[in-house]
């Protein structure tokens, strides 16, 4: 028999079930702005996961004798989340038993950026606290190495070689000289100590995997079986293999088929390589780039607002600044504070500037990648309206576990999806290099979707899928074989694709629903007010008559 529990014991039991799971991933909530965990990691010795999978299981139990219809709409939603996420750790814990299998998987809990990136409290104490942290990464590195059931598999333990020797470089150089000539004396002296004990853990563990190559095997696929859970528990999705590929191939048809006419249009005496190539000539000088990225981003925004695109529930911006030193492995990114942070709440767009020992020709080639429509692209992803925006709105959003445990294709969906839906209101103003730059993303995430459950779930291999981006996505081999390394250790890096994909039958069917009521801002409002659960979830609150399918 269910139990019949108010909100009010509702809340209770989640507030119990997140102490303990705060508890075993202080890391995970001191990124998400608890402080009071700040300074250590979790352990992860097996035992303990086997402690933690045993403490999930009784928390499922005790949310499974919930009645979610005697619930809030609100808490109901939350009920929903926490139920997904739990079910989707537990998963991982028992099946696929990643920290055993994925040393990626590892990395982000000794990532202590986070330390420095914010001032949410006075220096020393934040300075104390990384101390801290640091001091526990040797143990933690020795628990993920004994844990590790067999080497890795080749594609994967390249991957973490690679990710863990710049580790080695952020602990080193970036992280000591970010607070070079503002600490001192003996927090200093411990700080050091510190940091260079665990930069040779970690150069340590580098050489432990490098040993690990002769053993591994290519075999890092996860299987059709958990391929399917994963994406099942995580997103919600429950569709046959075969479907969900035929669904990624229509997708990258469509895609393919409006970038060739938009590349012919352009210039019809020209490959598609070369209208790309020079459109990639049309980039802001090197030391212009910040300031016209900031400029950029307002024109966009006055776009979103004039068009009543989308609400902006705040004057305040995002700050546009140069990507700090030890976050460079990408072109731009957009940081958020987490969602109990109280303090240090600003929000920084990254974007990547050209290094200074950089060749002539290697800076023409970085900015290249910063070209104009490339660059207006990649601002409505990150900023106006999509990740930056969507933060906005977290502030009221109706669930506070979504924001925790944000859903991948409703995160990375909603933002993927803004880019096509701006060109499609007209952002640009008609200019086909503005639709060929959509275009050429949404190629890529037709791609990863496509690797991904073949790679997973069909054999492909790493090359395969290194040749499937360059033909299918117009990319060079560097960044193509980067995108296939992805795939072997984010198999649910589908979900731009994925999310992009439900939220726009989401839309139509709403429009549906409200015939000529409809409208794009009030949809993408609600939408945005749930925070973000899984897909499906939102679709059974926006839709009188939900259907059977999110896609």
């Amino acid at each position: 028999m269910s139990v019949d529990r108010s909100d009010a014991g509702s809340d209770g039991l989640v507030e119990d079930i997140l102490r303990d799971t705060w508890a075993f991933y202080p890391s995970q909530a001191s990124q998400l702005g608890l402080h009071r965990y700040d300074g250590h990691l979790p352990d992860i010795v097996p035992v303990a996961l086997s402690r933690r999978a045993a403490d999930v299981e009784r928390a499922l139990s005790s949310l499974r004798a919930i009645e979610p219809d005697k619930l809030s709409s609100a808490k109901r939603l939350d009920h929903g989340v926490l139920v997904s996420a739990l079910e989707k750790e537990m998963f991982e814990l028992t099946e696929l038993e990643t920290l055993r299998s994925n040393p990626m998987e590892a990395l982000w809990h000794i990532d202590v950026s986070g330390y420095i990136k914010r001032d949410y409290a006075p220096l020393e104490q934040r300075i104390e606290a990384l101390t801290s942290a640091l001091s526990e990464v040797p143990r933690f590195l020795r628990s993920l190495r004994q844990g590790l059931a067999s080497p890795p598999s080749g594609p994967i333990l390249e991957a973490s070689v690679e990710a863990y020797r710049g580790m080695v470089a952020f602990y080193d150089k970036d992280l000591a000289g970010a607070i070079d000539g503002v600490v001192s004396g003996r927090l200093r002296s411990e700080f050091d100590r510190a940091r260079s004990g665990t930069a040779r853990a970690v150069a340590e563990f580098v050489e432990h995997l490098e040993s690990l190559r002769d053993g591994a095997s290519g075999d890092f696929a996860l299987g059709e079986e958990r391929f399917l859970g994963l994406l099942r528990l995580g997103e919600m999705v429950d569709l046959p293999l075969e479907r969900l590929l035929e669904i990624g191939y229509e997708d990258l048809a469509r895609n393919r088929a409006r970038f060739l006419q938009v590349a012919n249009r352009i210039d019809a005496t020209r490959s598609p390589e070369e209208v790309m190539s020079e459109i990639a000539k049309d980039h802001p000088e090197a030391g212009a780039l910040i300031s016209e990225t900031g400029g950029m981003l307002e024109d966009i925004r006055r776009f979103v607002v004039d068009r009543d695109i989308v609400s902006v529930p705040s004057e305040v911006r995002c700050v546009t600044t140069e990507t700090p030193s030890f976050m460079r492995w990408a072109f731009a990114a957009l940081d958020t504070p987490g969602p109990y942070e109280s303090k240090a709440t600003e929000s920084y767009y990254y974007v990547t500037p050209v290094e200074e020992h950089c060749s002539a020709g290697q800076k023409e080639e970085w900015l290249s990648s910063f070209n104009y429509p490339a660059l207006a692209t990649i601002s409505v992803h990150e900023a106006y309206p999509g990740h930056y925006v969507h933060h906005l709105h977290d502030k009221k959003a109706l669930s506070r576990m979504s924001l925790v445990f944000g859903a991948y294709s409703f995160v990375e969906g909603w933002a993927h999806y803004t880019e096509e839906m701006m060109v499609e209101e007209g952002f640009g103003a008609g200019d086909p290099r503005s639709r060929i730059s959509q275009s050429v993303e949404a190629l890529v995430r037709d791609c990863r979707y496509i690797c991904a459950i073949r790679m997973h779930t069909r054999g492909m291999t790493v090359d395969e899928a290194t040749r499937f981006f360059m033909e299918n996505a117009y990319m060079e081999r560097l960044p193509a074989s980067k995108e296939a390394m992805r795939g072997t250790f984010d198999p649910m890096y589908l979900n731009y694709t994925l999310g992009k994909l439900m939220i726009l039958k989401l839309r139509e069917d709403v429009r549906n629903e409200r015939g000529d009521a409809f409208s794009l801002r009030e949809f993408h409002d609600t939408f945005l007010s749930f925070g973000a659960p899984p897909v499906p979830l939102v679709r059974e609150a926006m839709l009188e008559t939900p259907g059977d399918g999110a896609l």
